[in-house]
């Protein structure tokens, strides 16, 4: 009997678990997160409860003052498109917490839509925000990859060049309420002619033929649907194919933030990027904040290393000031990686080192600074991110989970908001 109890209880849980509802995530840092060992109840469920509420707050540090940017833009979201760049490497891919960050962003300030998305992209299977395919002839270069053609990366370091017939399309999800439809799509491109036709496809069913514009320069292809809407697909027909740099999925006035995520760099690729190029973009999209998530990939013995790295950081955020004259820019340190010493998992010593130089290139290019490796709790901290029920980290000690990815854009987010709060008063 006690056996048949034990059979009985595992479908029971079996069930449940198949028809589970979205988890439920509180939007305020002050909440605990609620969810079951399946990572699927949320509130008062019959599953035993796990309460995470690891990491704390640290505010900005720096130079705060050219936030103000940022902040007067902030405003006016209501009136206008206030767009925010979210570089980085392999802790971001996925939409990693940049899907959270613009969730939080645009339920306060407006704004609906996943932003500027890539025409190929190497994490579609990650990313949870959107529903991202694309045709696999597309002659497709990035920061990240071989560019034997070299032709020109785009904003987000990478560029598509279609062959007639070529698509892609983008459906959004009901993941996040900030990404579950968009109106407005903007197309970008350049090097097309009188030639260039594609067509568009809304929601499966409606199909329009446009004719793009010709010109070396970036050129936005904007459509307005009037509705919202919960997919598009882009299909080169005919003429000289151009090159395609990506498409932002909007709904009008507010924040949009645009996840770049480039794994396995430095950041110091970033110059790769034509300058002619940004300044296009920042033309057309004008960008009001950058932030820069990298680091991780930094790691040696040798501390020259690290001054060599911030020498070349030092140059690339001098460049992008001048390339963004109208941004804030924020950089994110690197947060705690762990090595195996013994039985224990301790802070990897490049950390320090790599803190170190971090915080000199914050002196030295006058910009906002945000300590992760602070906020999660310093030394030793990611043992318990990644042990925590459910985990908020990988096991590879090194990159969060997407629970612990908007644990992360939470306490980010408190922390730009106190210093806006600060400032307003």
């Amino acid at each position: 009997m006690k056996f048949l109890r034990i059979i009985l209880l595992f479908f029971q849980v079996l069930t449940l678990a198949i028809h589970a509802k979205p988890i439920h995530y509180s939007n305020s840092s002050n909440d605990n997160f609620i969810l079951s060992g399946f990572g699927f109840y949320s509130g008062s469920d019959v599953f035993t409860q796990s309460r995470i509420q690891l990491g704390k707050f640290v505010p900005l540090s720096g130079n705060t003052d050219q936030m103000k940017k940022f902040f007067n833009a902030l405003k006016n979201s209501k009136e206008k498109v206030i767009k925010i760049a979210h570089y980085g490497d392999s802790l971001i891919q996925g939409d990693v917490i940049s899907e959270w960050l613009r969730e939080k962003f645009q339920e306060r300030f407006g704004g609906k839509g996943a932003g500027l998305l890539q025409i190929v992209s190497v994490d579609i299977k990650m990313r949870q925000t959107t529903k991202h395919t694309f045709s696999d002839d597309w002659n497709y270069v990035a920061i990240i990859t071989r560019n034997p053609d070299r032709l020109p990366f785009g904003i987000s370091g990478s560029v598509a060049v279609p062959k007639p017939g070529s698509w892609v399309k983008y459906e959004s999800t009901n993941y996040l309420s900030s990404t579950s439809s968009f109106r407005i799509i903007k197309f970008y491109y350049s090097n097309a002619d009188n030639s260039t036709t594609f067509q568009y496809t809304v929601n499966n069913k409606t199909k329009s033929t446009i004719q793009l514009k010709p010109g070396n320069n970036v050129q936005e292809l904007k459509i307005d649907l009037k509705d919202q809407v919960t997919s598009i697909e882009l299909k080169f027909v005919s003429g000289k194919a151009p090159y395609c740099y990506g498409v932002s999925l909007e709904s009008g006035n507010g924040v949009y933030l645009d996840n770049f995520p480039m794994p396995g760099n430095s950041g110091v690729s970033l110059a790769d990027i034509p300058k002619n190029i940004i300044n296009d973009f920042n033309e057309l999209i004008e960008y009001n904040l950058v932030i820069l998530t990298y680091g991780a990939n930094v790691n040696s013995p040798n501390k020259n290393i690290f001054n060599l790295y911030e020498n070349k950081m030092v140059t690339i955020i001098e460049e992008f000031k001048t390339l963004f004259p109208n941004a804030s820019f924020l950089l994110i340190g690197v947060g705690d990686k762990t090595m195996k010493r013994g039985n224990k998992f301790i802070t990897n010593p490049d950390v320090s080192l790599l803190l170190e130089a971090q915080k000199k290139i914050i002196e030295k290019t006058g910009i906002t600074f945000w300590n992760l490796w602070e906020s999660m709790g310093g030394e030793n901290s990611m043992d318990s991110w990644v042990n925590a029920a459910p985990p908020l980290a990988l096991k590879d000690y090194s990159h969060f989970t997407q629970l612990g990815g908007q644990r992360v854009s939470q306490l980010l987010f408190d922390s730009i908001m106190d210093l806006y709060q600060k400032m307003s008063r």
